[in-house]
């Protein structure tokens, strides 16, 4: 792989990985390297895993179907494991007052 595709790669993941996370329910992630992060696994393993007659188009060198069915399947993974992790059930900090 090209230093080029590799950056491409890089940019598309966290580009495609905002726009899943605002479109899906989840919520976006308070780091920007686990925005990246699914979504380029997710393309990766689609890149490797997908029949050569469903990759569609290419730009790049990287093909649009492995790109975003990818993507969409790391941010749902990540969906799932942050919510299994970290249920909902506690919103903020508490903050009590103290008695005088």
């Amino acid at each position: 792989m090209e230093l080029g595709t590799f950056l491409l790669l890089v940019t598309f993941a966290y580009g495609i990985g905002i726009f899943w996370y605002d479109l899906l329910p989840a919520k976006l992630a308070e780091r920007p390297w686990r925005v990246a992060a699914y979504p380029f696994v997710g393309i990766v393993l689609s890149e490797a895993l997908i029949r050569p007659e469903w990759t569609g188009p290419a730009s790049g060198g990287l093909h649009v179907v492995p790109l975003l069915l990818g993507s969409l399947f790391g941010v749902v993974v990540d969906w799932l494991v942050t919510s299994s992790r970290h249920p909902a059930a506690v919103i903020g900090p508490e903050m009590h007052a103290r008695a005088a």
